[in-house]
């Protein structure tokens, strides 16, 4: 009888000792550094630190199927880029670029990148990017994409976007420190348009008249047409 309690004890150890050591096996695996490289709007890096301790990717991991699960995280539209491998240690390394926000799209509490991909907002943050008013058609998205990029990448106009908007054909700005709406008109002739802005409101700052404009016309060839208020 004390021969067969031995013998069911030992079974016992030996079981648990499997179960412990495949435990620890299956846990190694998900012992994983991730570098993200954040913008500060999304929290990509917890998102997919979840994601991985998943059954369905620590089974992956097991077989080093990393490329079918970038392609899976890949589909997370706030994700830029993503690389998963191993380094000169072996263990797990996942390197995460988030996309970033040049505008939030106010009607679908989203952000959109400089490619157009739209994200939907994951916190309600005060952010200092210019807010899009109104619903965008793909041909809508790129004429204010490309309106968006020039003012940014224009030394006096850089972060001064507050709002712009379409209204019919026409697109429409606010810019810190105007105090006058702008009927900005189409997508062509950037920089013409935007060297007339810059030269009303520099007319505007020296004009000892303190004459108040409401708006801004630059839909006429060449021309800047200013409205009294």
């Amino acid at each position: 009888m004390s021969s067969l309690i031995k013998m069911v004890v030992l079974i016992i150890i030996l079981i648990s000792s499997c179960l412990i050591s495949s435990f620890a096996d299956h846990n190694s695996y998900l012992d994983f550094k991730i570098n993200n490289s954040s913008t500060g709007y999304f929290d990509n890096g917890n998102v997919v630190d979840s994601l991985m301790r998943s059954k369905e990717f620590s089974d992956l991991i097991n077989i080093n199927e990393f490329q079918k699960i970038e392609k899976e995280l890949e589909k997370i539209k706030s994700i830029k880029s993503i690389d998963i491998y191993r380094n000169s240690y072996m263990r797990l390394e996942i390197d995460i670029k988030d996309r970033e926000p040049i505008a939030t799209i106010i009607e679908l509490n989203s952000y959109m990148d400089s490619s157009g991909v739209i994200i939907k907002k994951q916190h309600s943050l005060i952010d200092s990017i210019p807010k899009i008013k109104g619903i965008m058609t793909e041909d809508d998205k790129l004429k204010i994409l490309k309106v968006i990029t020039a003012l940014e990448n224009d030394d006096f106009f850089k972060n001064k976007l507050e709002f712009i908007s379409l209204k019919g054909d026409d697109i429409y700005l606010n810019i810190k420190d105007f105090d006058f709406d702008i009927r900005f008109g189409n997508e062509f002739q950037l920089t013409n348009k935007l060297n007339k802005l810059k030269g009303f409101y520099l007319y505007q700052f020296n004009d000892l008249s303190n004459k108040k404009y409401k708006q801004v016309d630059l839909v006429y060839n060449n021309r800047l047409i200013a409205i009294k208020k």
